[in-house]
């Protein structure tokens, strides 16, 4: 417990979220009894949980808090939180996620490498459609694999994520310095970045390629990764980061909503 304790301190949490957090997990041990974790184990540990608290929202604390733990322990363990149907906001389950990101692997091809890595950086990254049709190739680190947004901005692609980004990159043989272009042959201009627009036409498509096809867009990307964060236990700092906004506040709002 030790060890989680200082990880805790070492993400600059707060010493009364700490303390809560310890507190929720001594209980979870408690209840566990030295049992063998395992999914049928956290199943059981959700049904005491329905029966013991009525309000959603304390159940998907507590089980936010054990996720975050689970995580800490690299378990490969994750506890779905109950859905807030009051929000109205759409989240697409891990099953829905898994298909719409595949499904650009189907185009053996350079546009099908390009709406690969766009998808993958797009979720992972937490960026705007626009803040990504503007990001250049001199913006990529390729050794520490981030991307350098600002002075003192800078975005850590996942691996998954980079693996793709450099197999794009890596069969580009232009010049153009735009991360995300157009292969159109017929577009004669300097200036072949993606429009906004463009990208929103390719995350309709392979959404719509998805058997049943499923409604997809940039700000439903960024509402799910907002919820698998939140439910591995990220407070409103780690979601004003990993989503970029301007201040704690907005976050912390946003945070509420998911």
């Amino acid at each position: 417990m030790l060890k989680y304790k200082n990880h805790l301190k070492s993400i600059k949490l707060q010493t009364s979220t700490i303390k809560s957090y310890l507190w929720h997990i001594d209980q979870f041990l408690s209840w566990l009894d030295k049992a063998e974790l395992t999914d049928n184990k956290l199943k059981e540990y959700f049904q005491y949980l329905l029966k013991k608290y009525k309000r959603i929202n304390t159940i998907n604390l507590r089980l936010k808090i054990i996720n975050n733990y689970l995580k800490f322990l690299n378990t490969p363990f994750h506890i779905d939180l109950l859905p807030n149907e009051t929000t109205g906001i759409k989240i697409l389950t891990a099953q829905e996620l898994d298909k719409f990101l595949e499904n650009p692997n189907k185009y053996k091809n350079l546009i099908g490498l390009r709406d690969k890595a766009i998808l993958e950086l797009l979720y992972s990254s937490g960026l705007k459609v626009g803040q990504l049709v503007k990001l250049k190739i001199s913006q990529i680190d390729a050794i520490k694999q981030e991307i350098f947004i600002t002075k003192n901005n800078f975005i850590k692609i996942n691996p998954s994520t980079w693996l793709y980004l450099k197999k794009y990159l890596d069969k580009r043989n232009d010049t153009i310095d735009y991360l995300f272009i157009n292969f159109d042959r017929s577009n004669k201009s300097d200036n072949r970045s993606l429009s906004i627009r463009s990208v929103e036409r390719l995350i309709n498509k392979y959404a719509k390629n998805i058997n049943p096809s499923v409604n997809i867009n940039p700000q439903i990307l960024r509402n799910t990764l907002a919820h698998r964060l939140k439910s591995e236990g990220a407070q409103s700092e780690h979601i004003k980061s990993a989503l970029h906004f301007k201040t704690k506040i907005a976050a912390q709002n946003y945070l509420n909503k998911i």
